[in-house]
């Protein structure tokens, strides 16, 4: 018998998770939900939704799921815009007021925390990050991953174009006086990330990795920012390096609080190689 994962689009029928569950052509096998038929290696065996018991049924038939919930984003952050102490999170982040006032931060009573918009390519507002008092992040429902981008009328000028990940450190390199557009992941956002750029005719691009430590990613260890950010350069296809700060600085925004400048970052790029891959 061929036996199929569990995903995201055909998850498993008897408990409704993406992973660790499997399915066959006359049976499935669930990791979470028991049946009078345990797996020698861990599991239960259920019949298909209508079969008779015996596991003979070859259809698959998909649980019931709710529409998902669409997030009117920009009527949202119109109702947060220029909202709560902007200066308190400046502070407590160590990032100007100006480079939050750039990404249109407000703040959001009905969730108690800080609003970050998150943008599609074009500049549309299609999800909602939040972080409270306490740095808990997490999105409003109904949100999709999307970049962090300054307003249009940001007061610089981009030529070179600075690619973190996140809200804080997207606000970070806008504070030195570098146009910055934020990834919403290490790993994502990508395209978006590319429309935005070609938009704005923006043709060379500093990406921000992370310096973190090995990690478990994709069942092995290894370190999820550099990878991500050699994934984007790829992907991109225009001239890019790749900045990281140095040890032990892990992100942009504490190489800014320590007192790193705009200077150091561009001073370190002059001796990279410039390319599209």
């Amino acid at each position: 018998m061929i036996w199929q994962h569990a995903t995201k689009k055909n998850p498993c029928p008897i408990c409704g998770r993406e992973d660790w569950c499997s399915f066959g052509e006359r049976m499935m096998l669930c990791q979470r939900v028991e049946s009078a038929r345990p797996h020698s290696k861990g599991g239960w065996f259920h019949g298909y939704p209508g079969s008779d018991g015996n596991f003979k049924v070859t259809k698959f038939i998909p649980p019931t799921r709710s529409a998902p919930q669409v997030l009117d984003a920009e009527s949202v952050m119109d109702s947060v815009s220029g909202a709560g102490d902007i200066k308190s999170l400046s502070e407590s982040l160590g990032v100007s007021m100006d480079s939050l006032d750039a990404l249109a931060v407000g703040y959001s009573h009905a969730h108690k925390a800080w609003a970050f918009p998150m943008s599609d390519g074009d500049g549309k507002y299609i999800g909602i990050r939040l972080r409270n008092k306490d740095g808990q992040k997490w999105a409003v429902t109904g949100s999709r991953q999307g970049v962090f981008l300054p307003k249009s009328n940001f007061k610089v000028t981009p030529k070179v174009c600075y690619l973190p990940e996140g809200p804080t450190d997207t606000a970070a390199l806008l504070s030195m006086g570098l146009f910055s557009i934020g990834r919403p992941t290490c790993m994502s956002g990508n395209e978006l990330v590319a429309q935005a750029l070609k938009r704005l005719k923006i043709y060379k691009a500093v990406i921000i990795s992370d310096n973190d430590g090995l990690k478990q990613f994709a069942n092995k260890e290894s370190r999820p920012g550099i990878i991500g950010a050699k994934k984007l350069k790829k992907e991109l296809g225009i001239n890019s390096v790749i900045w990281m700060p140095p040890a032990p600085i892990k992100d942009v925004r504490e190489f800014y609080k320590r007192g790193g400048t705009a200077q150091q970052i561009e001073n370190e790029i002059k001796s990279k190689v410039w390319s599209k891959i």
